[in-house]
């Protein structure tokens, strides 16, 4: 399969090893205006040896690239979030829909066996009933960035316009869609608070605040900043509850009884509590696998990989992604 890259720099340097890397996939172009020995013409991403084009560029570029390579005939694999506004993802879904190829989104978090357990745990009645899920993903690339245009130096996430607001746009994506998946419920209102802090060079807001309601009545709040580092994942439920800190450590606790999965073990037991009796908690370490890890089945790229050569559907589609988007829009209209 021959595959064509738009945007080889930041997140898509982390995973074009998996392109070089399977014997059955060609890499025979790379599109990118900054990259050395890069092209700066996205038609070699449209020639008639290209089988699928993999998208990384900025946000407001995405509905011109993703619905032309569409149009020619190739599968694509599209960098979240799905566009800049909910119209150009729209656009974007309109041709997938009308297309036979494969077409999907990749969300980074789905590569990882513990995502995929939660939602394991949660059909099996682990958790009893979700009530609460609460996510933090904070860096301070947001600061970095500020500080480049300051200085005179033009970076696209610091523009409203190409990237469709600021970090929350860009990281609580992941965990609407992932909090989605898991609970099997879907988003119904979405409201909060976003302000710029700390990066006067950019436009959009560095620190955010969401609370989210699911059609099951449950709650999601979303923390997300591009001005203080931390990342971390909860969900609390009738019986069970997990705890995910830094990409590492997971503490958990259930009265359910033990669970064992892809990486997540689990043996049991309980203690009197106020309430009743809880789950004793255990703690284990789970790091994620890396982006480019070709022998992790659960790896989004080489899925959409083997879905476009099979004929199937992308793992994550992009009317999922608009989906996402929607909730991302709500939630500005609540907080501007």
């Amino acid at each position: 399969m021959n595959v064509a890259f738009v945007g080889c720099g930041g997140m898509a340097a982390h995973y074009i090893g998996v392109y070089r890397n399977l014997d059955w996939v060609r890499l025979v172009a790379c599109v990118d205006p900054a990259v050395p020995g890069a092209t700066r013409d996205f038609a070699a991403a449209l020639a008639t040896e290209v089988d699928a084009v993999v998208i990384n560029t900025p946000n407001s570029l995405h509905r011109a690239q993703a619905v032309a390579a569409i149009e020619a005939g190739k599968h694509v694999l599209l960098q979240k979030p799905v566009a800049a506004t909910v119209e150009d993802a729209e656009a974007i879904a309109d041709a997938a829909a009308q297309s036979t190829r494969t077409v999907g989104l990749y969300m980074s978090y789905f590569d990882q066996p513990l995502i995929h357990d939660l939602r394991d745990m949660v059909r099996q009645g682990w958790f009893g009933d979700v009530v609460h899920c609460y996510a933090r993903l904070m860096h301070k690339g947001g600061m970095m960035v500020s500080r480049e245009v300051l200085a005179g130096k033009r970076n696209w996430r610091a523009s409203v316009t190409e990237t469709g607001g600021g970090c929350f746009i860009q990281l609580a994506v992941h965990y609407i869609h992932i909090f989605e998946w898991v609970t099997g419920s879907t988003v119904v209102k979405a409201t909060g608070f976003r302000r710029n802090l700390h990066c006067p060079g950019i436009e959009g807001e560095d620190l955010a605040v969401a609370v989210l309601q699911l059609d099951s009545g449950a709650m999601i709040t979303l923390d997300t900043a591009w001005c203080a580092d931390g990342e971390e994942l909860t969900i609390h439920g009738t019986l069970g509850r997990v705890n995910y800190r830094g990409q590492q450590r997971l503490a958990m606790a259930s009265s359910a009884g033990p669970y064992r999965g892809r990486v997540v073990e689990y043996s049991g037991g309980t203690e009197p509590a106020f309430g009743g009796p809880r789950g004793v908690e255990q703690q284990v370490e789970i790091r994620p696998p890396a982006f480019d890890d070709i022998g992790n089945p659960l790896n989004q790229h080489v899925q959409f990989l083997e879905a476009a050569r099979e004929g199937r559907p992308a793992p994550v589609s992009i009317a999922s992604g608009v989906h996402d988007m929607k909730v991302v829009w709500q939630f500005y209209h609540s907080a501007s």
